[in-house]
């Protein structure tokens, strides 16, 4: 069986998509946020670089994704001086993932960060950058060195493989 062809979130917004009916997602992601965003601003902390990578495995194609995404981008430009210089968010989920209605939403993200002053805009143009990268995180994703952050919610639930630690488990 070929996981990627299989298994998928309901794409769109219909009444049947993940987008209507993740609220259960929502709330668990929420009791968890001080946690995240803790970690995340101790990350950034502790190396500093100019631009941070950042990546959401498992994103799936609701709202939550984008509001995930607006949760981390704010810990980071918000409460930390000076906040990075560039802040690369990196969607991730199996290829039959609805990415198109993540990127219908992207404006209304950037508007909401505009207006909550945390865009980093200078000169007119965001500091903050979103883009796809749909595959398997069995297999490697991203490039050596690119991401600072790795946040993944309700993702346990689809490994099929794990590491044996120790023969005799």
């Amino acid at each position: 069986m070929n996981v990627e062809e299989v298994f998928h979130m309901n794409g769109g917004d219909g009444a049947n998509s993940y987008a209507k009916n993740s609220h259960f997602q929502k709330k668990a992601s929420e009791m968890v946020k001080h946690i995240t965003i803790q970690t995340i601003q101790q990350a950034y902390l502790s190396i500093r670089p100019n631009s941070f990578g950042i990546a959401d495995l498992g994103c799936s194609s609701g709202p939550n994704t984008l509001s995930i995404v607006t949760d981390l981008v704010e810990a980071l430009t918000r409460e930390i001086t000076p906040p990075p210089a560039e802040i690369r968010v990196c969607l991730n989920d199996l290829p039959t993932n609805d990415f198109n209605s993540i990127f219908r939403s992207l404006p209304d993200l950037y508007r909401q960060l505009r207006k909550a002053g945390t865009d980093g805009v200078a000169g007119g143009s965001s500091t903050v950058f979103v883009s796809a990268h749909p595959g398997s995180f069995y297999g490697r994703v991203f490039p050596t060195s690119s991401l600072q952050f790795v946040y993944s919610s309700y993702s346990l639930h689809w490994l099929s493989r794990v590491r044996v630690m120790q023969k005799s488990s």
